[in-house]
């Protein structure tokens, strides 16, 4: 995905001018490369134009566990750039990646109006992400935590079969879960006839 690609710039008719306004540099990771770290400051928000990264966070035990994946189109650091507060979150990629990474300041002064808009616009789907992860981590039981979940991206991509964008491990680290119960509660599921899996894409029944 180029930059004038993005959903950030959507709608914009001088794209290219708009990016080389916000624009601070452009940077390419490799897989299991570290993009951000948990206690630096960040005054720039990351946009990732290609490839993929994980949000992740220590354990008690100092264990890295993932809190969301960053898709691509995705913005990411922007409520710390904006802040001036330190990352409690490291960022790492998944894939070898390119990151588009935008002034924070320019963005808030208005510079590029329409961009601004469009960043509030995304700033809210990801606050209703965030609502939505806790909704899912309210469930009482595991299983009602994983349904939820599923039953939330049946919703939202229109039909019974999908993919997610989290591995296994990743799965059970979103919903704070053991990875072998979280095996245990799918193979329990699929038993019953309630979905069907194969690595990351479900089906629902």
């Amino acid at each position: 995905m180029q930059a004038e690609d993005l959903p950030l710039f959507a709608g914009i008719k001088e794209k290219e001018r708009a990016v080389r306004t916000l624009t601070l540099r452009e940077v390419q990771y490799p897989r299991g490369g570290r993009v951000l770290t948990a206690g630096d400051t960040c005054g720039s928000i990351g946009v990732l134009e290609s490839g993929g990264a994980d949000i992740v966070r220590e354990d008690a035990g100092g264990d890295p566990v993932t809190v969301a994946h960053i898709g691509e189109g995705e913005m990411f650091a922007e409520a710390f750039a904006c802040s001036g507060e330190r990352l409690t979150v490291s960022v790492v990629a998944t894939l070898p990646s390119r990151v588009l990474w935008l002034s924070a300041e320019r963005l808030l002064s208005g510079a590029e109006p329409q961009v601004t808009s469009n960043a509030l616009r995304l700033f809210a789907r990801k606050n209703l992400y965030l609502t939505q992860r806790i909704e899912h981590l309210s469930r009482r039981t595991l299983e009602g935590k994983v349904l939820s979940y599923l039953r939330s991206v049946s919703r939202r991509e229109g039909t019974n079969t999908f993919s997610i964008p989290f591995s296994r491990q990743g799965l059970a680290d979103f919903l704070g879960c053991d990875r072998s119960a979280l095996s245990a509660v799918l193979s329990g599921l699929k038993a019953r006839g309630v979905l069907d899996y194969h690595k990351n894409t479900f089906r629902l029944q």
